[in-house]
C-alpha cells in the first residue's frame, strides 16, 4: 500500500512554495517540509535506526513536525517528549521506550542527554542538513508503527498508544473528506504536539494542501489577543477542545472583536455549553460546525455530527455517526449489544496496543462482537452512549463517572451539563465522595452557590442534586485544555 508520506509528496509537487506549517515568525513551505523530513530520515537511517522508537524532544514548532515526519521516513516511529512534560513523566516514558535515538534541538540538548544518557542524541538542525533524497518513501506495508503517544494511566504509569501506519492512512482517507477540508483552509492549532489532537490539522495540510499555524500557548490567557492573532493571519479553521472555545465566549470577547474569516469549527473532547456555542454561532454565522468524538486509541476522532442552528440547552448535542469503515457497538451491563451502553469502536483505526504493556492491551482490546473469530478487535472506550431516534450516537459520560446514589444510577456528566447551562457558570466538575455518599459540584463563574442549587433543582431530580456546591476561582486543567479531575480530587480531598 502507499505510505502516509506519499500525501506530502503529492502536495509538495502541486504546491511547492505554499506555506505548510508556521509558528510565530518561522515557517516551512511544502517543499521545505518534505526536504527537511527526507534529510532527517536519511540521517537516522545512516545512523543505523530501523523500525524502532525515536524520541523527539523539541520546542513546539513547525520543525518539530518535520522531525516527526523524518522519523517516519526512516521507517521508525516517533514518540513526542514535550519540553513541558513533568520530569518524572518523561523519565517513566523513557524507561518504557529505552530509545537508542533522540532527536532534539539545541535548547533541549542538555535535558535530553540527562534524560537518556545511553541514547544517541541528534540535533535537529544538523539532521535536517544531512543530504537526503528529493522525495519521501511512497510504499508501506501498513503494519509498521507510525507513532506512540503516551496518555495517562489509572495506576499513574503512562500508557503508550501505538498506532500503525494503516490506521493513519485510514484517518487520512476519511476525516478530511467527511469534514470538507480543502486547500483554502488555514488552521490554528491549539493542541500540544505530544497529543494526537493536532492530527486533524496535519491531515488537512498533508492531504489537502491547507496551511496551519501553531497558536502560541500564552494567547489562550488573553482571548482578545488570540482573536487578533487569528484575524491577522486570516485563520479560518479551528479544531479545538470545547473548553478553549468556551473560554473565548465566556469572557465576552465577541463584544470587542470577532473572528473575521472563520469557515470551519470542530470541537470535541468535552461538553460544549449551548450558551457558549450560541455565542460562536452569532459571531461567525457562516462557519460550518462539527461536533467530533473519538479516542487516542483509535487514531483520534471516529464520529462526527454537523451542528446546524440553535441547540436545545436541555438536550445533548449528538456526536453523530462514525466515519466510513469505523464500527460502533454499544454493550449493556449484561455484556450484550444494545442501544445504550459502553461505547466500543472497531475498524482499521484501532491501535496496535499499549507499547510493551500486554496486560492493559488485553483489557482494552476485545474481539469484534459480530465476528469474534475473525481476529478483528474493538477498543473499549470506557465511555457510555446511546443511539437516538436518528441513529446518531449520544455521549452520556464515562463509565467511571456513573455512580449509584440513593438507590439510583447517576451520570455525573449529566449534572455537569445541567450546571453549565445555567447563567453565570463558566466551568463545572462533579465528583463523588463514595465513603460519604456525597455528590460535590465545583464551578467557576459569578453565579452564587445558592443560585446554582435553585437552578439545578429545576433541571434535575432530587437524587441528582449535588449535596455540596462550591465556587472556585479556577479549576485545574490538563495541557490539552481538558479539566484535570485527578488534580481537583487531590486538591479538594488530598488524594
Amino acid at each position: 500500500m502507499k505510505s502516509f508520506l506519499s500525501y506530502l509528496n503529492a502536495t509538495a509537487d502541486r504546491l511547492p512554495d505554499k506555506l505548510a506549517f508556521a509558528d510565530g515568525e518561522r515557517g516551512l513551505s511544502f517543499r521545505e517540509l518534505r526536504q527537511a523530513a527526507a534529510n532527517v530520515g536519511a540521517c537516522l537511517k545512516n545512523g543505523g535506526a530501523q523500525g524502532e522508537p525515536v524520541g523527539v524532544l523539541m520546542e513546539r514548532s513547525a520543525h518539530q513536525i518535520a522531525a516527526f515526519l523524518g522519523v517516519m521516513e526512516a521507517g521508525c516511529f516517533y514518540v513526542p517528549l514535550d519540553e513541558q512534560m513533568p520530569r518524572e513523566r518523561l523519565e517513566r516514558i523513557v524507561r518504557t521506550l529505552s530509545p537508542r535515538f533522540i532527536l532534539t534541538d539545541e535548547k533541549n540538548l542538555t535535558a535530553a542527554q540527562g534524560l537518556c544518557p545511553a541514547a544517541r542524541h541528534m540535533v535537529y538542525t544538523q539532521a535536517a542538513a544531512f543530504p537526503g533524497p528529493a522525495r519521501l518513501r511512497e510504499e508501506s506495508d501498513g503494519d509498521a508503527l507510525s507513532y506512540v503517544v503516551f496518555t495517562s494511566g489509572s495506576t499513574g504509569e503512562p500508557k503508550g498508544v501505538s498506532i500503525r501506519e494503516r490506521s493513519l492512512l485510514d484517518y487520512a482517507a476519511t476525516l478530511p473528506e467527511a469534514l470538507g477540508f480543502d486547500e483554502s483552509l488555514i488552521f490554528g492549532i491549539q493542541s500540544p504536539l505530544y497529543f494526537d489532537a493536532w492530527l486533524k490539522e496535519l491531515l488537512g495540510v498533508m492531504v489537502k494542501g491547507a496551511t496551519a499555524y501553531l497558536l502560541p500557548r500564552e494567547l489562550f490567557v488573553n482571548p482578545m489577543a488570540l482573536i487578533e492573532y487569528i484575524n491577522e493571519r486570516r485563520i479560518n479553521a479551528l479544531c479545538w477542545v470545547s473548553s478553549a472555545f468556551s473560554l473565548v465566549a465566556r469572557l465576552r470577547t465577541f463584544y470587542a472583536i470577532v473572528p473575521e474569516h472563520l469557515k470551519l469549527m470542530c470541537f470535541g473532547s468535552e461538553t460544549f455549553p449551548p450558551k457558549h456555542l450560541a455565542a460562536w454561532q452569532k459571531a461567525c454565522p457562516d462557519a460550518r460546525i462539527f461536533q467530533l468524538y473519538g479516542a487516542t486509541e483509535c487514531t483520534g476522532m471516529s464520529f462526527y455530527h454537523p451542528v446546524v442552528g440553535p441547540q436545545d440547552a436541555a438536550k445533548p448535542i449528538p456526536v453523530g455517526k462514525p466515519f466510513p469503515g469505523t464500527k460502533l457497538y454499544l454493550i449493556n451491563d449484561e455484556g450484550k449489544l444494545d442501544r445504550e451502553g459502553e461505547i466500543l469502536i472497531g475498524g482499521p483505526s484501532v491501535m496496535a496496543g499499549y507499547y510493551h504493556d500486554p496486560d492493559r492491551t488485553a483489557a482494552a482490546l476485545i474481539p469484534d462482537p459480530e465476528d469474534p473469530d475473525s481476529g478483528a478487535v474493538c477498543y473499549r472506550t470506557g465511555d457510555r452512549g446511546r443511539l437516538d431516534e436518528n441513529g446518531d450516537l449520544i455521549f452520556i459520560g464515562r463509565r467511571d463517572q456513573q455512580i449509584k446514589h440513593m438507590g439510583h444510577r447517576v451520570e455525573l456528566g449529566e449534572i455537569e451539563s445541567a450546571a453549565l447551562s445555567l447563567n453565570g457558570v463558566h466551568e463545572a466538575v462533579c465528583l463523588y465522595v463514595a465513603d460519604r455518599q456525597r455528590i460535590d459540584l465545583f464551578y467557576t463563574g459569578p453565579a452564587q452557590p445558592w443560585d446554582l442549587v435553585i437552578g439545578l433543582k429545576q433541571k434535575l431530580p432530587g437524587y441528582m442534586t449535588p449535596n455540596r456546591t462550591e465556587q472556585r476561582s479556577e479549576l485545574a486543567h490538563l495541557p490539552n485544555g481538558k479539566i484535570d479531575r485527578r488534580a481537583i480530587e487531590q486538591k479538594e480531598y488530598g488524594k
